[in-house]
C-alpha cells in the first residue's frame, strides 16, 4: 500500500523529459563528432569498425539512458518499483527521445547542414549502380528524404526503447515484500 502511494506522488515524467532532450542533443552532437573524426554515416561502405562504433555511440548511450532513468525513479520510490512503473518510466524515456531526436533532426537537414540530403541522395544513386529504375526513383524522392528520416529516425528509437524498456524493467524491478 506505501509503495502505491509514493507511486503516486512521483511521476517520472520530468526526469523522462530532461533524459530525453539532454540525449537529443548529444546525438546532436554525435553527428558532428563523427563528421569530425570522419565517419561518414551516410555512406554505403562504411567499415565494420565504424558501424560498431556509430552503433555503441548511438544505441549503447540511449540504453545507458534508458537504465538510469528507470533506477533513478526507483531511487525517488524508495528503492522500489514495479515491473510496470519501471517499463513506463523506460518508454517514456524512448517516445520523449524519438519526438526530440525528430525534431532535432528535421532542423539538421533542413537548417544546420541541407547538403547532408544531398549526400544521403548521392549514396543512394551509387549504391543503385546502373539500375535505371532505382536512380529515378532516388531523384524523385530527393525533396522528401528529410522527412523520410526524420520520421525513421523517431520511430527506430522509440520501438527500439520499448524493446529496452521491457528487458530493463525486469532488471530495475523490486517490490515490496
Amino acid at each position: 500500500m506505501e509503495q502505491q502511494i509514493a507511486q503516486e506522488q512521483k511521476k517520472p515524467n520530468a526526469l523522462a523529459f530532461q533524459v530525453a532532450l539532454g540525449f537529443a542533443f548529444y546525438t546532436l552532437a554525435m553527428i558532428y563528432v563523427f563528421k569530425l573524426i570522419g565517419i561518414d554515416t551516410t555512406s554505403a561502405d562504411i567499415p565494420i569498425v565504424s558501424k560498431i562504433i556509430v552503433f555503441v555511440l548511438s544505441y549503447g548511450i540511449f540504453i545507458m539512458a534508458i537504465y538510469f532513468t528507470q533506477t533513478t525513479h526507483k531511487k525517488e520510490l524508495g528503492n522500489y518499483i514495479t515491473y510496470g512503473r519501471a517499463f513506463s518510466t523506460g518508454f517514456k524515456v524512448a517516445a520523449y527521445a524519438g519526438l526530440f531526436v525528430g525534431i532535432l533532426y528535421a532542423i539538421y537537414f533542413k537548417v544546420l547542414d541541407t547538403s547532408a540530403i544531398d549526400k544521403i541522395a548521392d549514396a543512394a544513386i551509387e549504391k543503385a549502380g546502373d539500375n535505371e529504375q532505382q536512380v529515378k526513383g532516388v531523384e524523385m524522392m530527393k525533396p522528401y528524404m528529410w522527412i523520410f528520416a526524420t520520421f525513421t529516425a523517431a520511430i527506430s528509437y522509440t520501438l527500439f526503447g520499448l524493446i529496452i524498456s521491457l528487458i530493463t524493467a525486469a532488471v530495475v524491478k523490486k517490490d515490496r515484500i
